[in-house]
């Protein structure tokens, strides 16, 4: 049957959309703070990979299908951009996948679809924007939850409901930090420049003296809070559960601001002068923060390392491979030549071996004492540098490169013949920071190269599991980003689910607004209107499905559906409270998930409820991260559903076999 004057789309066609959903279904056990390890084995080789990201996991199939393709290409993209929300993105790309699924099945033309998923998304992502909070309200905020709370009672606000309020024993506690902000805020949106000392007459506090003053502590807290900005209350904002990982980033924020240009400062984290070492062996107690480059090094080199240490070296910087039949990008070999013979081969010296000598030379005179490349170290000059003391280190990263350029006025080079005087950098020191011994001998040393001015922090990630370190070091650059998005956004937006719940009411909210049209408008409005509800819809419940596997990953419930039934409740909580308050739902929205967000009804009274509360308050999430994965997934949807159709319509029109097929 038809429906809005399309054709019934055969079950059969747009199988890259049901393998879309597939591959995300199995990455949901990623979604949420407490992520589920998953081993991959091959059964070929039998060897076996320890992953517990969407970005490992697909890394480590094999992905022979072109979607599988897309979706790990669309992953790695935003991995090594933002280094988090990949398990949001892949969750999403799946649960959308299904909504253009059920569109089709509806007989919804494409460009329909298309339209209607990019408005639901776009009004999703503007009520976020609309409900993010400063950085600055959540240093305020985490300050304030640090401050015991005690005295008399304070009357909650007109209209809202009694479980708002944070109650002790029966007792509402007087200094509620959440109402006090809000309040707080309020008020200083009211009331002139000069009246914002002191809030003794507010009708939500009583006038005795040490309600003032407990007022005027908060309010002294909040200024001093976004003046003297600590970056570690914003760090316990994004950890989302990594306290070791975020850690170790408050110490490298710390070293860098020491040791930068920018001493005065204390929200300092620059992300491109983080390196990390994997450290096999030991206990993660002994992960660490330390300045410079520290790196592993082999036995070999270990002699020549102690032979340095103690002394201020030159330093040289290559771009690409240390070889002789390496070229630059770019490099193009010349046409229409042939070349019949080597003349270097009469004299019995080959080609790689004059040029071997050459280097060598080069480096000798001009007494390079340390070597960093890039790429790879032809291994024969890797020995001859060895034996004359020069320390190579390779694979070196370019924002190392950059770093050792601008504090030793060293120049990066991309051939060892363009190497002179002016290149070479110096004020380097070495030194080891550990030896690593196994059967009598030294296996490996923890090498730390330094230049005096630098700001490079590394991280030593450490792990008696060799299988975890890449997942720990994934942890920690995640939590680095988070927290240098946070600062470069300057915005974050309610966490544990909260963004996603304001999604659904907006959703909701656009849905009641088109009906409301329909029936006002008549035949006129019918036109459009029900493929953009239907979708609206549709969408609304695959944000109900992220919401409630987040739940049932973070221990909340057991069931999705028990999260859907208090998800639903919640939706109906802001609805009777935007009635009672006169106010707009968005603000109830934001204020309700800074005091409950997504658990469910309290346990208990007394100290440990006020906990709970106070560890609710402090979960935020990035809000490039989400607008990022959100736009990346359902780019990739469209990407897939526009292909799987240009293949269908390849299909002769005129055939009656292929009627159930749609056409563009």
């Amino acid at each position: 049957m038809s429906v809005l004057g399309t054709g019934v789309i055969n079950q059969g066609r747009h199988i890259g959309l049901q393998q879309l959903e597939a591959l995300a279904a199995a990455t949901h056990a990623f979604l949420g703070p407490n992520k589920a390890y998953k081993f991959i084995q091959d059964d070929a080789s039998e060897e076996a990979a320890l992953v517990c990201s969407c970005y490992r996991l697909l890394e480590q199939l094999e992905l022979r299908d072109s979607v599988g393709q897309l979706l790990y290409e669309t992953t790695r993209s935003h991995q090594e951009a933002l280094h988090s929300g990949t398990s949001t993105l892949v969750f999403l790309a799946g649960v959308w996948s299904k909504v253009a699924l059920d569109c089709l099945h509806k007989g919804i033309l494409i460009p329909h679809i298309i339209a209607g998923m990019s408005k639901g998304l776009d009004l999703c992502v503007e009520a976020c924007m609309r409900n993010a909070v400063t950085v600055e309200e959540v240093v305020c905020k985490g300050a304030l939850l640090k401050q015991p709370s005690g005295g008399d009672c304070m009357k909650p606000e007109d209209g809202l409901p009694p479980e708002l309020s944070l109650t002790t024993g029966g007792k509402e506690s007087s200094q509620n930090p959440i109402r006090m902000i809000n309040n707080l805020e309020s008020i200083k949106e009211t009331l002139p420049t000069k009246h914002r000392i002191k809030l003794k007459h507010s009708r939500h506090f009583t006038s005795s003296s040490n309600e003032a003053e407990g007022t005027q502590s908060a309010e002294t807290l909040c200024q001093k809070s976004s003046k003297t900005f600590n970056i570690v209350q914003l760090a316990e904002a994004v950890s989302h559960g990594c306290e070791s990982s975020m850690s170790l980033v408050v110490e490298a924020s710390r070293i860098q601001s020491r040791h930068g240009k920018h001493k005065d400062q204390s929200q300092v984290l620059d992300v491109e002068r983080l390196v990390t070492c994997p450290l096999p062996g030991l206990s993660e107690e002994h992960s660490c923060v330390l300045h410079g480059y520290v790196l592993l090094l082999c036995v070999e080199q270990a002699s020549l390392v102690k032979r340095l240490k103690e002394r201020t070296l030159k330093i040289s910087l290559m771009n690409g491979d240390l070889s002789e039949n390496y070229r630059h990008v770019g490099f193009n070999r010349p046409k229409n030549i042939t070349y019949v013979s080597d003349c270097s081969s009469l004299t019995g010296i080959s080609r790689e071996q004059e040029w071997i000598d050459g280097a060598l030379g080069k480096l000798l005179k001009l007494r390079v004492d340390v070597l960093l490349v890039s790429g790879v170290v032809t291994a024969q000059l890797k020995d001859h540098c060895l034996i004359h003391n020069i320390l190579v280190i390779e694979r070196v990263k370019a924002n190392i490169l950059k770093d050792f350029a601008m504090t030793t006025g060293a120049i990066p080079i991309s051939y060892i013949t363009q190497l002179s005087e002016r290149c070479v950098g110096s004020g380097v020191c070495v030194n080891v920071l550990r030896e690593y011994r196994g059967e009598g001998k030294t296996e490996n040393i923890l090498l730390n190269v330094i230049a005096s001015g630098t700001s490079l922090v590394t991280a030593v990630i450490a792990s008696s599991v060799h299988a975890k370190l890449q997942s720990m070091v994934d942890q920690f650059w995640s939590c680095a980003y988070r927290l240098h998005l946070a600062l470069k956004d300057g915005k974050l937006l309610p966490g544990a689910g909260a963004a996603e719940l304001l999604c659904i009411h907006q959703l909701y909210k656009c849905i009641d607004m088109s009906r409301s049209t329909i029936a006002g408008q008549g035949e006129a409005a019918r036109a459009p209107a029900p493929y953009e509800t239907t979708i609206l819809q549709l969408m609304a419940d695959s944000w109900m499905d992220y919401i409630s596997t987040l739940m049932v990953n973070a221990g909340q419930v057991v069931a999705k559906v028990q999260a859907w039934t208090r998800i639903a409740q919640h939706l109906k909580d802001f609805e009777r409270r935007s009635s009672l308050k006169n106010e707009m739902p968005e603000t109830l929205l934001k204020t309700y998930f800074y005091t409950k967000a997504l658990r469910g009804e309290k346990e208990s009274e007394g100290d440990r409820m006020v906990e709970r509360e106070r560890e609710m308050v402090r979960v935020y999430d990035n809000v490039t991260v989400k607008s990022e994965a959100w736009r990346r997934a359902l780019d990739l949807v469209f990407l897939i559903l526009q292909t799987d159709t240009e293949i269908i319509v390849g299909i002769n029109e005129q055939e009656s076999q292929h009627r159930d097929v749609m056409f563009l």
